[in-house]
């Protein structure tokens, strides 16, 4: 079914980056250098957007978005039983750790990058992303008594539309935070546009002098 496959992705792009700034008592930014940051992770929800308030009402607990599918299972008699599967919207690595790089003006800072992200589905979307220390207490408890660790941070992205295949008007141009952190070793798609354009125009050079000897 078109939609629910893994062949059938919609990347996110350009890639999210979040940066995390950690302030002290007095509100000075701390040195990133000076920070762990071995336990701090960033994950990401997908959660379905609408553009009425009395829509957002009806669907305020549905998050993070996941769809049902039909699905057809013999059971122990040997008849057919229906039952649906439920399958999440996002795919891809939805957990970021944090990374220790140098921004556009050479300045150290924490950044959490979702390379890797992608929408099973067409609509419009938000992501949220949540800050954890999966070190430190305070634990909470789930239901199966396992701990986990508390939310510390929420963020929100604005809306967003997730196209189609048919509808889809093409992959835009990588940010320069992009390429700076692909520099940096960060596995990151980046669109080099630049080295297209030269590729293009040697190619129509050697055509245009491929042309000129041919006249003579």
């Amino acid at each position: 079914m078109c939609g629910f496959g893994d062949k059938d992705r919609r990347p996110i792009s350009p890639p999210p980056i979040l940066k995390l700034s950690v302030f002290t008592k007095n509100g000075l930014i701390m040195n990133p250098e000076t920070f762990d940051v071995s336990f701090l992770v960033v994950t990401c929800d997908a959660h379905q957007h609408f553009e009425t308030p009395d829509t957002a009402e009806n669907f305020r607990n549905v998050k993070p978005k996941i769809d049902t599918i039909p699905t057809v299972v013999i059971n122990e008699d040997g008849k057919e039983q229906y039952n649906a599967v439920r399958m999440r919207n996002l795919a891809g690595a939805t957990v970021a750790s944090a990374e220790k790089l140098y921004d556009l003006d050479g300045n150290l800072g924490i950044f959490f990058i979702f390379q890797d992200i992608s929408l099973r589905t067409e609509g419009v979307f938000k992501l949220e992303f949540s800050l954890m220390d999966i070190e430190k207490p305070p634990f909470l408890h789930c239901v199966n008594t396992q701990s986990a660790s508390p939310v510390l941070k929420t963020v929100e992205t604005k809306p967003f539309t997730s196209y189609t295949p048919k509808n889809f008007p093409g992959v835009v141009q990588s940010t320069p935070l992009s390429e700076c952190f692909a520099k940096q070793g960060i596995k990151i798609p980046v669109r080099r546009e630049k080295a297209k354009k030269q590729n293009k125009k040697v190619s129509s050079t050697a055509q245009f002098l491929s042309d000129m000897d041919k006249d003579y």
